[in-house]
Formats: structure tokens, C-alpha cells, sequence
């Protein structure tokens, strides 16, 4: 995190630690940053954006009642007993979405050890002697937040928001922080203002060519420049033709002038960042100015390469 005593504040170091933060990055080849912001404004300016969001649900529990159904059973865990467990059903859930943390065992531990310092509980579902889904429950007062709850089917979810139903105390609110996608704003029973949708992390590309060459691409054979505009990072306000074959890219920086007959866009950092995590479209982001295309042909290979898809993390930074 960053912070600034309050007698030094205004004076640019918080700048200068996200700058040193970017080029230490780059020398590692980590193309993408991430972060939980205390605010978003701060950042922006810097050129991070929200690319990741959960639905947050603060509801009373039987507000579940259309959904919830009885389903294998559930018992409670030892959270490091069950790390195997839970590692195999998060790997599962989270495999559909785009930017998605692959934990290692390593990281399993921290968030586990972490957990348990706010007196966290597991619950395991199974069925038929496999694990099918958990959830990790933490008592908060007057709530219940379920820090994180993962499954590998359908029917394996509607166990355990039955559960979940089924053994919340009385006068207690249940707090759910579920993907952007999930379905179960549409299955509420009643209420009308328990969902809202939460601006979790923040990412930013932190080297334009090193992230380009990295991602995988649909198979085809195209060229197309990239002018990015970055007023923070000197080493990606550049145009990058970025040259397609066979899944793969190469990037080097040109002057677009001198290559008139390659489609051209002019993208901002932030616009680019949210294109390549898939939090939104080159239509979307066309409409909010913050990417300008010489003709329908360069939206449209944009579109190709760089679909909207559906993101998801929970890691707390």
C-alpha cells in the first residue's frame, strides 16, 4: 500500500513511490498492476482503472427462499485441514473467468492464515463423498460476511445459500460479495435495494509492449498500430504496431504516419487496460472517448482480438 505521513503530503512523493513501484515492475516483466485502492481518484490520475467488480448483497436471509435448496450436506472444517479441498473447488469456479488469481499452495496459506485472524469458519458441501462447494463464513456484529463462497455446480450453490438460510442467528444480515456475473440478483425473493455493484480492484498495464507480446490472440494474421497515450509512464506513450500470427503478437514501436495502409487506433492507457482485462469494449470505450478508430474495419479487429468478458478476483490485497 502507499501511504504519506500528514506533515509530507502534497509534495509528490506518493507519485514518485507509484512511478519507482511501475519501473520496478517492468524490470521484472510484470505487464499488469493491480491494486485496492482507498480511493479511486487518487489513482486515476496515474492511469489505474476499475477493471474488477463484485455484486455486493446485504440481505436478510430469507430473501434466498426462491433459490435455496436442500442439497448434499455441509459440515464445518478446519480451514487448513481443507485447504486441499477448497483449492480443487476455486480452481473449478473460478477457471470461466477472465483474470482470475491461479493460487498456489503458497498463497492458499496467507489468505488462510489471514482468515482465521478474524475467526473465520469453513463450511465444506459435499455429495456423494466429494467436496462440491464451501464457503467462509466470518462473524461480524450484526452481520454475517461470507468472505468467500466458491462451488462447482448449480445445485451444489443453491446447497449452500440454503445453508446459509438455515443457520444465520436471528437479527443478523447476511453480506455476500459474489462475481459481477452471478445470477442470483434475478432469483431474490422480495427485495429491491439489497445489491449494489462494488468497484473491488483497480489494474493498470504497466508496459504496453511486454503485456502485448504476452497475451494469447485468436488465430489470424493482422497488423494494427496502437497509438497510447500514458502521461505517467514515458515508456508506453508511444504507437506500437502490433504484427498477428498464429495466436502470438510482436511489438515494436513506429511512427504511424509512415504506415498509413495499417489500421490506426488512439487508445488512452486506462481505455487499453480495461480492453485487455475484458471489463469492457472497444464500443463502450469508443463512446466514452476514450478511444478514437480510423474506421469500422479497426473497431471491428479490436473487438476480435480483445472480447468483453466476464473478470473476477477476491484476493484482498
Amino acid at each position: 500500500g502507499v501511504d504519506t505521513a500528514p506533515q509530507a503530503r502534497h509534495k509528490g512523493y506518493a507519485k514518485k513511490l507509484l512511478l519507482a513501484c511501475l519501473e520496478e515492475q517492468r524490470r521484472r516483466k510484470q505487464p499488469i498492476s493491480l491494486l485496492m485502492p482507498f480511493e479511486g481518484q487518487f489513482y486515476y490520475r496515474y492511469g489505474w482503472s476499475f477493471c474488477y467488480f463484485h455484486q455486493r448483497l446485504l440481505l436478510q436471509p430469507q430473501e434466498l427462499r426462491c433459490v435455496a435448496r436442500e442439497w448434499g450436506t455441509i459440515k464445518q472444517i478446519d480451514l487448513f485441514a481443507a485447504q486441499e479441498q477448497l483449492a480443487d473447488i476455486y480452481a473449478r469456479f473460478a477457471a470461466p473467468y477472465h483474470g482470475a488469481v491461479i493460487r498456489t499452495k503458497q498463497q492458499w496459506r496467507l489468505l488462510l492464515e489471514d482468515v482465521a485472524l478474524e475467526n473465520t469458519q469453513c463450511f465444506l458441501l459435499e455429495k456423494d463423498g466429494a467436496a462440491q462447494g464451501y464457503c467462509l463464513w466470518t462473524p461480524l456484529k450484526g452481520k454475517i460476511f461470507i468472505r468467500e463462497m466458491a462451488w462447482t455446480q448449480e445445485q451444489a450453490k443453491a446447497g449452500l445459500l440454503w445453508f446459509l438460510q438455515d443457520m444465520m442467528p436471528e437479527q443478523h444480515q447476511l453480506w455476500l460479495e459474489l462475481p459481477q456475473d452471478d445470477a442470483l440478483v434475478y432469483q431474490l425473493a422480495a427485495v429491491k435495494d439489497a445489491v449494489r455493484l462494488y468497484p473491488f480492484l483497480m489494474a493498470r498495464i504497466v508496459d504496453v509492449a511486454q503485456c502485448l507480446e504476452q497475451l494469447s490472440y485468436p488465430m489470424l494474421q493482422a497488423q494494427l498500430i496502437l497509438s497510447v497515450s500514458d502521461c505517467f509512464a514515458p515508456w508506453n506513450h508511444h504507437s506500437f504496431l502490433l504484427c498477428l500470427d498464429g495466436g502470438t503478437a510482436k511489438v515494436q514501436i513506429v511512427e504511424a504516419e509512415e504506415m498509413p495502409e495499417v489500421p490506426h487506433v488512439a487508445i488512452t492507457i486506462e481505455g487499453l487496460s480495461q480492453l485487455v482485462m475484458g471489463t469492457r469494449s472497444a464500443g463502450q470505450l469508443q463512446r466514452q472517448d476514450l478511444l478514437q478508430v480510423e474506421n469500422d474495419s479497426a473497431l471491428q479487429l479490436l473487438e476480435q482480438l480483445w472480447p468483453p468478458k466476464s473478470t473476477y478476483i477476491n484476493e484482498y490485497y
